[in-house]
């Protein structure tokens, strides 16, 4: 996410400088694209445009923020549901190891059982 950060980081030095240019040659009457009215009224003074542009940059860099966070919880939300079910599995296939060992000596009991049965 610090590439995503620096990316964006460049963006908006980019958009700024940008930014301003166009307004120097909007005050200077140089500039002679069609803007709609709306985007007009953000170039009225550098301080307008400065603050738009950092809201922007704000606005972008809380939603990179935004997801780290989400990627994370989400990373760590599958790891703990895999240690959990390692866990899980790991003492089912204890019982039934012990389960198996029971029976096994069980069986060798009642197998010297009949030994002594039938050496009587």
């Amino acid at each position: 996410m610090a590439q995503c950060r620096d990316l964006e980081n460049h963006h908006h030095e980019k958009l700024l400088e940008t930014a301003i240019n166009t307004l120097e040659k909007i005050v200077k009457s140089e500039f002679d694209e069609e803007m709609p009215e709306d985007v007009r009224m953000l170039f009225v003074d550098k301080d307008t445009i400065v603050n738009a542009v950092n809201a922007s940059h704000d606005i972008h860099l809380l939603k990179i923020d935004n997801r780290e966070d989400e990627i994370i919880t989400k990373a760590n939300n599958r790891v703990y549901s895999l240690i959990e079910k390692i866990h899980k599995d790991e003492i089912n296939r204890n019982r039934s190891r012990v389960l198996e060992l029971n029976h096994y000596i069980e069986h060798i009991r009642s197998e010297l059982d009949n030994l002594d049965i039938l050496e009587q």
